[in-house]
C-alpha cells in the first residue's frame, strides 16, 4: 500500500518487498479524463476484464517474467498507459514516392501498430498508412511514402501509435 506524503511524491512498498519511489503517476489515467463519462470504478472494471483476458498469451507472460510481476497485474497497467511516439525521423524524406519515414514508438508492454499521416498546411489529409516495424531495433517503425509531396512549406508529420489493449498515443512534426 502506498503511503502519499505529497501530491508531488509517492512512496510505497510492492507485494514483493520492493519499494518505489516515484515523482510522477505510474501510469497514466487518460482514459478516465477522455470522455468524462465513466468512473474509476468503471474503468477498473474494463482492465480487470482485460487482464483476464489477456494474462494468459504469451507477450503478457513473458514481459510479466522480465519485469518481476504478473502476467494479470502488467495488463492491468498497460490497459492504463498510453504508447508514446518518441521521435519522427524525415532526414531521407525529400517528399518522392518510396522513401522511408521513420517513428520511434514505445510502450510498457509492446506497441501493436504504428499510422502516420502527412497533412499541408492547411490541416488536408495528403497521404496516411501503417508503418512496419524495423527489423533492426524493435522501437523504430518504418513508413514508405506512397505519393509525391510538396515540401514547401514543410508539410506536418505525425505518427499515432497503439498498444494491445487500444489505446493511443501521438506525435508530430511540421
Amino acid at each position: 500500500m502506498a503511503n502519499l506524503n505529497n501530491s508531488i511524491i509517492a512512496r510505497g512498498m510492492t507485494r514483493s518487498g520492493k519499494i518505489v519511489v516515484a515523482d510522477k503517476p505510474l501510469f497514466d489515467d487518460h482514459r478516465l479524463r477522455k470522455n468524462g463519462k465513466g468512473s474509476h470504478r468503471e474503468a477498473l472494471r474494463e482492465a480487470i476484464t482485460f487482464a483476464n483476458f489477456v494474462e494468459t498469451h504469451d507477450v503478457y507472460i513473458h514481459k510479466a517474467m522480465e519485469l518481476g510481476t504478473t502476467p494479470y497485474n502488467l495488463a492491468i497497467t498497460d490497459w492504463f498507459g498510453a504508447p508514446q511516439v518518441l521521435e519522427i525521423d524525415v532526414d531521407r524524406w525529400t517528399g518522392e514516392v518510396g522513401q522511408i519515414i521513420r517513428v520511434k514508438a514505445r510502450d510498457n508492454v509492446r506497441v501493436a501498430r504504428v499510422s502516420v499521416v502527412i497533412r499541408d498546411s492547411n490541416e488536408n489529409a495528403l497521404e496516411s498508412g501503417e508503418a512496419v516495424p524495423s527489423a533492426e531495433d524493435n522501437a523504430w517503425w518504418n513508413y514508405t511514402t506512397q505519393s509525391h509531396i510538396n515540401m514547401t512549406p514543410f508539410p506536418t508529420v505525425e505518427a499515432i501509435a497503439e498498444d494491445l489493449p487500444g489505446n493511443t498515443g501521438s506525435f508530430a512534426i511540421s
